[in-house]
């Protein structure tokens, strides 16, 4: 009986269940408005349309329709569109359900496109009830099963960019591109496909789900504002009695249209006299009706005179607290409403920046003539807003609309954006998102109305700006990938409704799925094409995971990361761990949420600048950076580099590739810069000493092959060790330099042994990383400016240029002459403390430079709406008179007249003002506005005059416009700190004063003549000339080599070309001749010179193509007997190719120097001796300039493709062809050196001439000379298509023999056609294409043709293409990122053992693998150096996986170094496993592989104890493999019984030695591993197919036992611990003030029939049953 009646009561209480669980499935998605559009055609049988009828119900039976809840809209359609019933129609669910079940069945063709324009015309209307304007969430749900007749995107494209959200159902339907079309992004949450209708039912519940979480969702993000608003009174003496009465009175009309109450609006209010008094606080009152009693009633002005105390202090301090029952740390919005006269108003509203800073909104109410007419200012940092109005009503009016902030306010987006965004056209930009409970949901909204603002700054399409979203609390959510949506507006709409779940907060976990999930190419990233990666991390700063290496490893994929922290700002160091170095630049950290929308331009503009700076700025810098170290030719650096324990081998890597980018900038020799390295832990070990080697291949190659110490951290004793070293290598008057790196505290002192070595000369650089401490790195550094500290090791590469600067910029400012003027805006814009930092800016950079009338001249000028000048560049000749000028300036604070303050400043150059034409001169100009007038033409006016312009953006500035005013993006700096843009500027001021630097490779003889006559001290004159060219020249037997003839009658050679290796020597050579008496046979001295370049006299063979100079230096005529000899000499020289330049002084005849050189650039000439030295520095730039260095050993194929277009006047494409001709004599042209070729294009291609055509560097400048303008549109992706025929074999190309290949494409304006898959496919080829963009500024097409920023060059006019043939030379010459230096493998590693072996075997493998792999790979992953490499080793790194029978990866490592950790881990994870080597085993390890390998050679190692699947179905997954890319596949047999052929058999890769078994039993397994990859890397990275090996030697002897080892590495971090229990319950609360009343509940609904019935039903079952108990009735009653 007791079970029965248990059956009874389960049943009610499961039928109850039902009933409930469809009821209030959408419990919380209780307003929506939703229209069901069906198709009704021929493609769905009756039978099947009942089924959807059936699940139409099934779906509304779950919502809770009325006319304040879900409304409900019904379309059919066919061949047109039949209106079933409107939003507004119908509004009780039975209704609804009844006209779902009376759908009629039509029938007839599928028209869905007019169907979805039938319901955005005639449903989501206000008429027909869509209640959009009040932010319902407005959802379309098509249900179809046929594909339509018309065109479905454009239709579906209005409705999502309305806002609607888009569900398709399709039911039987293959391809699902056109639902794709129809349906909102991304497709897992908006698209659902059935197989057939018998699946609808199924489906119903995770489509209501889904879609009701979404209108949850978009409630939430809509749910209304309130806000906490504080009136604050100046009562000073300024207010009279009767404005007091009419200020109480106007705050108490604004309160009562409030809705206050604790929950709701609150409301506080303070006077202020000079000293605040708080009438009542934000929570003092819970009601309306309190507050306005306290203000009719309770108020008394106080009075009293204004003092000099902070009102906006008095506010933080009193009002803005949680204690005071403020909501700021919540997101709710403060509102300060301030009522000032005019007496106090602007002392008090100078620090309402103070408030705005917190996120305050502050308005402020004259009230000086509050009778008459009103004035209400709302303070913005920006600009005031002023309103004059007539009434107060109005007024009031006003303010309370800006209190009521409308949630349209809130995600209203920003008409304005950073003008630097319309250029940032290219990126991959994914957000990461903390939305973890300590957020709270209003804090969440503020983060999507900022992401809304910052993503509709950005130009996104799929081929310009990406972005994806991923929101992180317990685990990573991805909401969208970089390819999900392919425009700006359906972003915007997702993020409006961006859902908030809350949780705790793991970001470490959530940094690592980004690099693994989402900037990978399956998920849209382009980095491969070489598409910038940015990540912008937004997060409160807390985390329960450590994210140090997570952040670490996502910045060494070259991702750019921004951190913005929130909230909890005693974590704000942390934020430097996960944001890219320098923090300044891409760190933000704010106290609160409402801060946010302040920091939205600023993060706008600082995401836009990256992409144009990491593109058009970097290269450029990198490039100035080496041509400005070119005066530092003779160092002697140490590295002392910190090898101890707590260094991980990833990072102690990045150490070593640090210093080979440091070596990479200098010029290396004997006697020029020189480089040892020094390693210590607890013990310090010399690893390179200095001179020990002297090539950059060789001492890179040293480098890598360091091996770390490990143990503790005595830095003290390292640097005691140096100054032994040092002594070594000392060279008289040659710098010392020292730089030492470290991550943490040293276990001895450090100061003594630091001061020690500096007193010994020696300049040390201190580089802190991790836990370093700062104090210790100052000791050693000893300045600041020595001083430097990241916080991990990948950043090292960031302060690479910051150091390099420092080394080489030590006292070059002091030699500098130049004329400095600072143009500086001084509008209103700026605050007082902005304007306070440039003064100092300036103030800073003038200590810097040698300031006085002979070297370094200043000028100032001021600028707004008007100009004021305060200094020109003669006023002042000592630092401290400009400095104490620069300080006394006053701000004008105005409006931003730019283009006018441009025009005035020109003049200040010309001498007149005090300028020097003849010197370098620069125009610094520091703004923070956009400029309200023209600055176009100004600037180019001043450029025009030689000036070169700086420009510094203090953040408001125009992007546009400052590249206008400077010519080229890398003179503007954006710059949160100006310190940066200070040394950048210097640097370029004092390092690059001169377009040509050094003579760097030449072979040069002077020939000398002093007459019988001169004496000592004028021939010194002439020798001194001498010593100027040596001394601007890199000296070297592979740079520059000098000698000497002095000649009368005969000449006397004083030092061959080879005689001397050092500027010393040869300087002391130079000072040690003599002249020689007789008369000067000029003639016969030139012709003895022209003999002297001979290779047997040290001049270098011609084939080497080295320049060669004759610089002859006379005082008289060649005597008449020689005269006649002179022309010939001359032309002799020249058909060597033999430059000449002519020095005459005195009594030299001009006329004969001129015949000697045929151009007056090359002839110089001076009046007396004295006047020697002043053409010292034109005859160095010319010697300079002559001698650039041919790129004498390099062998490539070099393609023009060149712009024909109608763009281009006949001047500038002349001046185009001089270019490519002026490259061309760079290179050594012939059949086996370098081969050239030319295309030109414009509406078509046009071949000029193929690579195989001419082998003459004369024939093919004449070639070039004869090309002809096309004159039409612009094609280059045809262009580029066609280039790609002339790199074939048949036409000359040799890329299948190892050749470099290289193109160059010069272009002056914007393609017509698409570029990206036609230089996609030239890279993909190896060929290196170089775009040259000329007169385009910041054009991310050249991004996409070049494919690396390092190849993009722009150019402000033809003109200026000869700046960077250099540049573009020595790239194709000696590329930075060449073949040798880039061949890596990444080889995948797997095993398969699986159960057809017996289980004990089994075992025993998995055993064996224990010790086996470890040993085999660490053998492997040192390859010896392939053909091209030249010194480099071929790195290789691991990826380990195991794949679980349900496909799923049981361990998938990502590819990195040896790390036996890992791969004991692996073999963890794959004894608890069996593995298949089948089809699905190939599809999976491919699938991962490519989505993670960077690598050049991809290579897969499997262990297998044999194949588990058809040989046929294995042949065609490893071709698949093979045709998507991997290079090698490699099976090692791991069953020595087993058959070794079948796994041979679907193998590839392997080149001859394919026959070759392998096993783990043969003893030289790991040798024939390596010899199998260095086959793979030789094919794929030379071009060599076959090598030949010597065969494997006998193993030898056992060497003796090794010392017991250091100190290991650290170990890595414990996972986290268990999560504690339950704590016990606390002690109960105070009570809560009481709530205020809810609203009356809507009523409820008339229960159905059927319910009723049941009820009834159950009750008589219930009573019955009682009976029975009562009166002892059985089962056998029951049955009568």
């Amino acid at each position: 009986m007791d079970d029965w009646i248990s059956l009874l009561v389960l049943l009610f209480v499961s039928s109850f269940g039902t009933l409930d669980a469809q009821q209030t499935a959408c419990t919380k998605a209780t307003m929506a408005d939703v229209v069901f559009i069906v198709d009704t055609s021929t493609s769905i049988t009756q039978e099947n349309f009942q089924k959807v009828k059936n699940f139409l119900s099934s779906l509304v039976s779950r919502l809770d329709i009325g006319l304040d809840a879900v409304r409900v809209g019904l379309v059919q359609y066919s061949d047109k569109a039949y209106q079933v019933f409107l939003l507004n129609q119908y509004l009780l669910k039975n209704d609804v359900l009844e006209q779902i079940g009376n759908l009629p069945y039509r029938g007839g063709e599928t028209y869905t496109g007019r169907a979805l324009d039938f319901v955005n015309t005639k449903y989501f209307t206000e008429s027909a009830g869509s209640r959009v304007k009040s932010y319902v969430p407005q959802l379309a749900i098509l249900i179809t099963s046929g594909e339509s007749s018309d065109e479905v995107e454009q239709p579906a494209k209005k409705l999502r960019y309305r806002g609607i959200s888009i569900y398709v159902v399709g039911t039987g339907i293959q391809n699902t591109t056109e639902l794709q079309q129809i349906a909102s992004r991304p497709f897992r949450k908006y698209l659902y496909s059935t197989v057939s209708f018998d699946d609808l039912p199924d489906l119903s519940t995770r489509l209501l789900q889904d879609f009701c979480i979404a209108i949850e969702n978009q409630m939430q993000a809509f749910a209304k504002q309130y806000a906490d608003v504080i009136f604050l009174i100046d009562s000073t003496e300024n207010m009279k009695p009767s404005t007091s009465e009419r200020v109480k009175h106007f705050i108490s009309q604004i309160v009562r249209q409030l809705d206050v109450g604790l929950n709701k609006h609150r409301v506080g209010l303070a006077q202020f006299s000079g000293v605040g008094k708080v009438e009542f606080l934000l929570n003092t009152y819970e009601n309306k009706e309190e507050v306005l009693e306290h203000i009719q009633r309770s108020i008394a002005f106080t009075g009293g005179s204004l003092q000099h105390e902070s009102v906006m202090e008095f506010l933080k301090k009193t009002f803005l607290m949680n204690g005071a029952g403020s909501r700021l740390s919540e997101g709710t919005p403060q509102i300060v409403v301030i009522f000032t006269s005019s007496g106090s108003r602007n002392s008090i509203m100078e620090e309402a920046w103070m408030l705005e800073e917190m996120g305050v909104k502050v308005i402020s109410v004259d009230v000086e003539h509050f009778d008459m007419t009103e004035v209400m200012r709302e303070v913005s940092s920006k600009v005031d807003q002023i309103y004059e109005v007539e009434s107060i009503d109005l007024v009031q009016q006003n303010i309370v609309s800006n209190i009521e902030t409308s949630l349209q306010k809130l995600y209203d987006l920003d008409s304005s954006v950073p003008a630097v965004c319309s250029s940032a056209t290219v990126a991959d930009i994914v957000f990461l998102v903390d939305e973890s409970s300590k957020i709270g949901s209003k804090n969440f909204q503020l983060i999507r109305a900022f992401l809304l603002k910052v993503v509709n700054a950005l130009d996104i399409a799929p081929s310009n700006v990406r972005v994806g979203l991923v929101l992180y609390s317990n685990e990573p959510r991805l909401e969208f990938t970089l390819d999900t949506f392919k425009d700006k507006l359906e972003i915007l709409n997702y993020l409006k409704n961006l859902p908030y779940r809350g949780g705790q907060a793991y970001t470490g976990i959530a940094i690592e799925f980004l690099r693994n999930k989402v900037f990978t190419q399956e998920a849209g990233s382009r980095k491969k094409q070489g598409v910038q990666q940015i990540a912008v991390v937004i997060t409160d700063g807390q985390s329960l995971d450590d994210y140090t290496e997570p952040a670490s490893k996502l910045r060494r994929e070259s991702i750019t990361v921004y951190a913005v922290g929130i909230k909890n700002i005693t974590e704000g160091s942390k934020f430097d761990k996960i944001a890219t170095y320098p923090p300044r630049n891409y760190v933000t950290t704010l106290k609160y949420f409402l801060q946010l929308l302040n920091i939205a331009w600023k993060i706008k503009k600082q995401l836009c600048n990256e992409i144009v700076t990491k593109t058009f700025v970097v290269p450029l810098q990198s490039q100035s950076l080496k041509k400005g170290c070119v005066d530092m030719e003779e160092a002697d650096i140490y590295f002392l580099i910190d090898g101890s324990g707590s260094i991980y081998p990833s990072d102690f890597k990045d150490m070593k590739t640090f210093m080979n980018e440091v070596i990479r900038i200098f010029q290396l020799g004997a006697n020029n810069v020189r480089f040892g390295v020094v390693q210590y832990a607890s013990e310090s070990r010399t690893e390179i000493i200095i001179g020990q080697h002297n090539q950059r291949m060789r001492l890179t190659e040293a480098i890598e092959n360091i091996d770390q110490i490990g143990g503790g951290t005595r830095t003290g004793s390292a640097l005691r060790s140096m100054k032994t070293l040092f002594k070594m290598a000392y060279r008289e008057k040659v710098p010392q330099i020292l730089i030492v790196i470290t991550d943490g505290k040293s276990e001895d002192g450090v100061n003594q042994a630091a001061r020690d070595l500096r007193q010994q000369g020696i300049i040390i650089y201190a580089i802190g990383i991790k836990n370093a401490v700062q104090r210790e790195l100052e000791e050693i550094a000893e300045t600041k400016n020595r001083m430097f500290f990241v916080s991990d090791f990948d950043s090292l590469k960031h302060i690479k240029r910051e150091i390099v600067q420092e080394v080489c910029s030590t006292n070059v400012c002091k030699n500098v002459r130049a004329d400095i003027v600072f143009l500086v805006d001084s509008s209103n814009s700026i605050r007082p403390a902005e304007f306070q930092k440039i003064k100092d800016f300036m103030q800073s950079f003038v200590m810097k430079v040698d300031v006085g009338l002979d070297n370094v001249r200043v000028g100032l000028i001021q600028f707004s709406s008007e100009i004021r000048e305060e200094f020109q560049l003669d006023r002042y000749s000592t630092v401290a008179e400009v400095r104490r000028a620069i300080q006394e300036i006053k701000q004008i604070k105005l409006g931003t007249l730019t283009g006018k303050a441009l025009t005035f400043a020109a003049s200040y150059f010309d001498p007149p003002r005090g300028g020097r034409p003849e010197l370098k001169q620069y125009l610094i100009v520091i703004t923070d506005g956009e400029a309200q007038d023209s600055v176009k033409n100004p600037a180019r006016a001043i450029r025009d005059k030689g000036v070169t312009i700086y420009a510094i953006d203090l953040l408001q500035a125009n992007n546009s416009q400052l590249v206008e005013i400077t010519g080229t993006q890398d003179k503007v700096f954006f710059e949160s700190e100006m310190n940066f843009s200070e040394k950048q500027i210097l640097f370029e001021i004092c390092n690059l004063q001169k377009s040509c630097k050094r003579a760097e490779a030449a072979d040069i003889m002077f020939v000398v003549h002093g007459s019988s006559g001169v004496t000592d001290l004028q021939f010194k004159n002439m020798l001194r000339l001498v010593e100027a060219v040596v001394n601007n020249s890199v000296v070297g037997k592979d740079k520059v080599q000098f000698g000497v003839l002095v000649y009368s009658s005969n000449p006397e050679v004083q030092f061959s070309l080879n005689s001397y290796a050092s500027k010393s020597q040869i300087r002391e050579a130079v000072f040690s001749l003599k002249p020689l008496s007789g008369q000067p046979f000029t003639a016969r001295a030139l012709s003895f010179a022209r003999q002297r370049f001979d290779v047997n006299y040290g001049g270098r063979a011609s084939s080497l193509a080295v320049t060669r100079i004759v610089v002859l230096i006379t005082d008289e005529p060649t005597v008449p007997s020689d005269r006649d000899n002179l022309p010939m000499a001359v032309r002799a020289l020249k058909e060597d190719k033999i430059v000449l330049i002519t020095v005459g002084v005195n009594k030299a005849s001009r006329e004969e120097l001129e015949e000697i050189t045929e151009d007056q650039e090359r002839l110089f000439f001076a009046q007396n001796y004295d006047a020697l030295e002043n053409i010292h520095e034109n005859l160095t730039q010319i010697v300079c300039e002559k001698s650039k260095p041919v790129c004498s050993n390099r062998v490539a194929d070099l393609i023009f493709l060149i712009d024909g277009s109608g763009s281009i006047s006949e001047e500038s494409f002349s001046i185009m062809k001089t270019f490519m001709k002026n490259v061309v004599d760079n290179f050594v042209i012939a059949r086996d050196k370098v081969r050239v070729g030319v295309v030109q294009y414009s509406h078509e291609p046009q071949k000029e001439f193929y690579l195989n055509e001419f082998y003459s560097d004369t024939v093919i400048k004449e070639q070039i000379h004869r090309i002809e303008q096309l004159k039409s549109s612009t094609f280059t992706g045809k262009g580029l298509k066609f280039a790609q025929r002339l790199f074939e074999p048949a036409n000359g190309g040799r890329k299948y023999q190892g050749v470099s290949q290289n193109l160059v494409v010069i272009t002056d304006g914007y393609s017509t056609d698409r570029v990206d898959d036609a230089a996609m496919a030239l890279r993909s080829n190896g060929i290196h294409v170089f775009a040259v963009g000329v007169g385009v500024v910041n054009s991310f097409e050249l991004l996409r043709i070049a494919g690396d920023a390092r190849r993009v060059f722009t150019v402000e006019n033809f003109d200026a293409l000869k700046t960077i043939k250099s540049t573009i030379t020595s790239e194709i010459c000696e590329p930075e990122d060449s073949a040798d230096q880039d061949c890596n493998i990444d080889l995948a590693i797997a095993v398969d053992i699986s159960r057809h072996m017996q289980s004990a075997s089994s075992l025993l493998l998995k055993q064996k693998l224990q010790t086996f792999l470890p040993r085999l790979l660490f053998q492997v992953k040192s390859l010896p150096n392939i053909s091209c490499s030249a010194g480099f080793p071929v790195n290789v790194r691991f990826k380990f996986q195991v794949l679980s029978q349900t496909k799923e990866f049981l361990f998938n490592s990502d590819f990195e170094d040896y790390n036996e950790e890992i791969i004991q881990k692996f073999l963890d994870a794959q004894t608890v496993v069996d593995t298949y080597l089948n089809v699905d085993f190939l599809q999976a390890i491919q699938e991962k592989l490519f989505s993670t390998t960077s690598a050049k050679v991809k290579v897969l190692l499997v262990f297998s104890d044999g194949l588990d699947d058809s040989l046929e179905d294995l042949r065609k997954a490893a071709t698949a493999f093979r045709l998507k890319g991997l290079d090698a596949l490699l099976l090692v047999g791991l069953d020595t019984s087993q058959d070794l052929t079948t796994l041979r058999e679907i193998e590839f890769g392997r080149g001859f030695g394919y026959n070759e078994p392998l096993s783990v039993g043969f003893p030289e397994i790991a040798s024939i591993l390596q010899r199998n990859l260095d086959t793979v890397a030789e094919r794929k990275c030379c071009n060599v197919v076959c090598k030949c090996l010597g065969e494997i030697g006998d193993r030898g002897r056992w060497g003796n036992p090794g010392r017991k080892g250091s100190t290991g590495y650290r170990g890595s971090p414990g996972h986290p611990g268990e999560e504690g229990g339950i704590g016990g319950r606390g002690p109960v609360g105070f009570n809560g003030t009481r709530g205020d009343r809810g609203c009356a509940g809507a009523r409820g609904y008339k229960a159905s029939m059927s319910l009723k019935c049941f009820l009834i039903l159950f009750s008589a079952e219930l009573f019955c049953a009682a009976a029975f108990l009562r009166h002892g009735w059985g089962e056998q009653d029951l049955q009568l």
